[in-house]
């Protein structure tokens, strides 16, 4: 079992490779938790990278990109204000990161956000908590494609919860019909979902590595969308929760291990932040996931998973 203190020596001990001058990164969803901690410690750790970060918030990615550039001058740092439950936003986006690259080396998206809200549909017609968890995830990684295809080593992690995936309303993935959107439900399809497309996708492009990984329990700033009494039950408990969670430093640097060692540099990865299977694609009996996984993998699941988010990336025009 991998432990932090390997993880970092590793991360330290790459800093110093040749593979660690001239990478190109994107970070969406970095202006704030694990995506900034991940996105300081990638920029600490490599020799004149370029990198894009995606977030919402403006003032938020103006001290980061100065905090940046101090910390490596040799980089070169671009924010980019986005609201990412939108497709037609992602299309901005990565089309200007197509324009301006000619390689990709590393996705890495972790864009959430905490709330109670109901189905909450955007003028796209799709609900914007499965957009910034699941559509919009994969919209980048498609736009992105060519540039990750071109490059060697690239890889692809989206931040999510492998581990955890369920049984999936395979005749209404999007929970559109009355009755069948819940908060639990979007949790369970759009990380059954994740896994299932990244199949898919690693069996078309078997060059990248296609990580889904779970971060833990990681004290973030998600809680900010709850209701005030939910905030301050959060406040008021962080002190004892700190005690059981994973610290926002140690889970930028198990993103950095699981970004840059050889092992995850191709194919598919059901892993933690510190790069431990919790891939439940497995036989009845053989670990404690195989009765999840017997729900939810298959390959006519992979393939109806990849026909409906290609019709809802389709509704959308580029």
């Amino acid at each position: 079992m991998v432990n932090i203190t390997s993880i970092r020596s590793a991360n330290a001990d790459f800093a110093s490779l040749p593979l660690a001058k001239g990478l190109v990164a994107v970070f969406v969803g970095a202006t704030a938790g694990i995506g900034e901690s991940a996105l300081r410690t990638f920029v600490s750790n490599t020799v004149d990278p370029t990198v894009y970060f995606v977030g919402r918030s403006e003032s938020a990615g103006s001290k980061i990109t100065a905090d940046l550039q101090a910390l490596n001058p040799s980089s070169k740092i671009q924010f980019l204000q986005a609201d990412t439950t939108l497709l037609s936003t992602v299309d901005k986006v990565t089309n200007q990161i197509a324009a301006s690259e000619k390689k990709l080396n590393l996705l890495f998206m972790s864009p959430g956000y905490m709330t109670m809200q109901s189905r909450d549909e955007s003028p796209e017609g799709i609900d914007r908590k499965m957009a910034i968890s699941y559509y919009a995830r994969m919209r980048f990684a498609l736009n992105l494609l060519p540039l990750l295809s071109t490059s060697e080593p690239a890889r692809v992690i989206s931040v999510l919860g492998p581990g955890t995936e369920g049984a999936l309303d395979m005749k209404d993935l999007g929970l559109a019909a009355p009755g069948s959107f819940s908060l639990a439900a979007v949790a369970r399809h759009t990380v059954t979902m994740t896994s299932l497309t990244f199949e898919h996708l690693s069996r078309q492009y078997p060059n990248i590595g296609w990580i889904h990984a779970t971060p833990g329990f990681v004290i973030t700033g998600l809680t900010r969308g709850l209701p005030a009494p939910l905030r301050i039950l959060s406040k008021i408990t962080e002190p004892l929760l700190k005690f059981a969670s994973t610290p926002i430093g140690d889970s930028g640097q198990g993103f950095f291990y699981l970004s840059t060692q050889e092992k995850f540099a191709k194919g598919l990865w059901l892993v933690d932040w510190k790069g431990e299977s919790v891939d439940s694609r497995v036989e009845e009996g053989k670990n404690r996931w195989a009765k999840s996984g017997a729900q939810w993998w298959g390959d006519s699941k992979v393939e109806a998973v990849w026909r409906h988010t290609e019709e809802v990336m389709a509704s959308v025009k580029k």
